[in-house]
């Protein structure tokens, strides 16, 4: 159980529930809303950022004037009131990313805004597609493939759900990507379990924050690790009952003893953790691997400590040789050995379970079951200033979700 903490930052007021088996659930409008989703449904203009030519930053481009045209069948238009930024964020404006669309494309996987627009039923959704109840005028939360940054948006409803009452649209952008990664990987693929030991990496970012969360709302004991001493004061401000000596402040040069130090202060005896959540790699990923018990799963989603500190403009030759001197000793797993040492190697991308249905619906179920607290947001950006947003959380100072707001028109 999480201990209690000042209702601002913790309490998580009931939302309103999606229907499990539903292929097609939208609330019937009343006569004001009807005109309203009349009204909005026709081709719209909006603000976006799109990228032109991947590599750089400066290669984002406001556009204003972009038409959107109604919701199709499924879909729902949001006008967007705050926009969470991801990792992917970051490698597919670099090119870096694997799932990038071509471009010129618009990035973002997640915001949150109002209802505006509400499409036919789409009678083609598989069965057993969870699909939530909406009216216009709804705060909801959406993620999306690509798409989300701009002041409006359609989304599959399917991929929507509503905003618990008493969360900020800044809270609900900063849910559901970072949400169904942590639970993803601690759930689905790590499996994790009450009593168990399990070593959370960037614990005072998004999805180490959620990470956390999770292992205590299962009964597991987290290990959390940190790029600075500043974040300590982070995770502990948001789980105040966390022992400091399972708080580690990564070092480079003596990272294993670290991790074996602060799994006995979790309560492992052998100094062993039974799960990995790892999005930094590199040089960290010995240290979790070694100290990973027998039956041991490792979960990576992401690398972060293979994140180019600037742009990868052609011309940047200083920055690709890091990158590539990065790359070419990065950490390497035998599969030859893996039978011996009984331990596992998972990853993943999120950004595939779009194309799962049924299993995305249940997943966001699942997570809701958890009752997790609103997210925390670190560091709040206006719609204008996107890319100073995007190096900003590109440096890994941050702690938290960092979110862009849009001002009221």
């Amino acid at each position: 159980m999480l201990r209690s903490a000042p209702a601002s930052s913790l309490a998580r007021p009931t939302p309103r529930r999606v229907s499990p088996g539903a292929r097609s659930n939208v609330r019937a409008p009343t006569r004001a809303s009807a005109a309203a989703s009349t009204a909005a449904m026709t081709t719209t203009t909006r603000t976006i950022w799109r990228v032109n030519k991947t590599g750089a930053i400066s290669g984002l481009e406001r556009v204003d004037g972009d038409a959107l045209a109604p919701p199709g069948p499924g879909e729902i238009r949001v006008k967007v009131k705050a926009i969470g930024l991801n990792f992917a964020d970051v490698f597919s404006v670099l090119g870096l990313y694997g799932a990038t669309p071509d471009c010129p494309f618009v990035p973002g996987l997640e915001c949150c805004g109002v209802v505006e627009a509400i499409g036919e039923p789409d009678p083609h959704l598989p069965e057993g597609t969870i699909v939530p109840t909406v009216a216009v005028g709804d705060s909801v939360m959406v993620v999306t493939r690509f798409g989300a940054y701009a002041t409006a948006v359609n989304a599959p409803l399917h991929q929507c759900r509503p905003l618990p009452s008493g969360w900020t649209h800044e809270q609900g952008a900063a849910f559901l990507v970072q949400g169904l990664t942590a639970f993803y990987a601690l759930r689905a693929l790590g499996d994790v379990k009450k009593g168990q030991t399990v070593l959370v990496h960037s614990a005072a970012g998004g999805c180490g924050l959620f990470g956390l969360g999770i292992c205590k709302a299962v009964g597991a004991t987290p290990v959390a690790t940190v790029g600075s001493q500043t974040k300590v004061s982070a995770v502990l401000e948001r789980f105040p009952d966390m022992d400091p000596d399972t708080i580690i402040v990564r070092d480079r040069r003596r990272f294993r003893e670290q991790v074996a130090a602060g799994c006995v202060a979790a309560g492992s005896a052998d100094g062993a953790c039974d799960v990995v959540m790892d999005a930094v790699m590199g040089d960290f990923f010995e240290g979790g691997w070694a100290n990973l018990a027998r039956g041991g799963r490792y979960v990576v989603y992401g690398a972060a400590d293979l994140t180019p500190a600037g742009d990868l403009a052609w011309f940047n030759v200083l920055g690709w040789v890091k990158l590539g001197w990065k790359y070419l000793r990065r950490p390497r797993v035998d599969p030859t050995n893996l039978p011996g040492e009984n331990k596992s190697v998972m990853g993943f991308n999120l950004i595939w379970m779009f194309d799962k249905i049924v299993e995305l619906g249940r997943l966001l179920t699942d997570l809701d079951a958890l009752r997790l607290p609103a997210p925390k947001v670190g560091e709040s950006f206006t719609f204008d200033r996107l890319p100073d947003a995007i190096r900003t959380f590109q440096s890994g100072g941050t702690s938290g979700k960092v979110v862009v707001t849009l001002r009221e028109d």
